[in-house]
């Protein structure tokens, strides 16, 4: 197993790709801090990794948005598990923000979500993947490399975290720490199907799925094996990439419509 004795803390994972991580990591024998706003969705997804293998498994309920409870998670995983090798920030929340009806409260939310929590959290955590010779990788989407109709201030807040990404890289390069992001395509999760109706939906992913190359939408374990293959020592070569996984979205289309 290709994580096995890894640390992982994993941002948003109580569902969709956080959840689809969680569950490849504990496959690859990986150690898991796993926090969400979800307590039962958390529990559900501990039971699944349990299954996948018999891996110790924290949980912390909070809002990864505030810095106290962030402290706290840091603080927690490190005491249970003596250190940290990686950190998925991964956390998120629904992309529709057109300019036209997008409000300060919204803007402040995916800002806070996708780009200041990122950045502290990895703060926090950085003197621990230090220590550990560990690695950062960052969740992104494709939408940064093309347009995406309706999304323009959820792509640009995961414009910045690819910059990010960049340059904590070269930051960090030096202290033996590495950070990749992945940038997926369209992956079904329940964001989106809390968000939308079943029909509103359905022509979504109909859309999208005859403008995606490969025919067909994506899954939240494809992109975790991304994840585990960038957080294992399979990738010691590989830093300061934004590795899209979108079934070839962004080579063909300059924007879907």
């Amino acid at each position: 197993m290709a994580l096995r004795g890894k640390v992982a803390l994993i941002t948003g994972s109580s569902s969709g790709i956080g959840a689809g991580i969680a569950a490849v990591f504990a496959r690859e024998g990986a150690k898991l801090s796993l926090t969400g706003r979800n307590q039962k969705g958390l529990e559900g997804v501990v039971k699944k990794c349990k299954t996948e293998a018999s891996n110790d498994v924290l949980t912390n309920v909070g809002d990864i948005t505030q810095d106290a409870f962030r402290k706290t998670l840091v603080e927690a995983t490190r005491k249970k598990f003596g250190k940290i090798d990686i950190l998925v920030n991964n956390a998120g929340i629904e992309g529709a923000s057109p300019l036209q009806s997008v409000t300060k409260e919204l803007y402040d939310r995916i800002m806070a979500i996708h780009v200041e929590t990122p950045v502290f959290l990895t703060q926090l955590v950085a003197p621990h993947l230090i220590e550990s010779k560990g690695c950062v990788v960052n969740i992104s989407t494709c939408g940064t490399s093309t347009i995406v109709p309706g999304v323009g201030i959820y792509v640009m807040s995961k414009a910045a975290l690819d910059t990010f990404t960049r340059y904590l890289a070269h930051e960090m390069v030096s202290l033996g720490v590495r950070v990749n992001a992945v940038n997926p395509g369209y992956i079904p999760t329940q964001i989106l199907s809390r968000n939308l109706s079943k029909e509103d939906l359905a022509k979504m992913e109909s859309a999208v799925t005859k403008a995606t190359p490969v025919g067909r939408l994506g899954t939240v374990e494809e992109i975790g094996h991304i994840v585990a293959f960038l957080a294992s020592e399979k990738a010691a070569f590989v830093t300061g990439e934004c590795f899209r996984s979108d079934g070839g979205l962004s080579m063909t289309t300059p924007a879907l419509t």
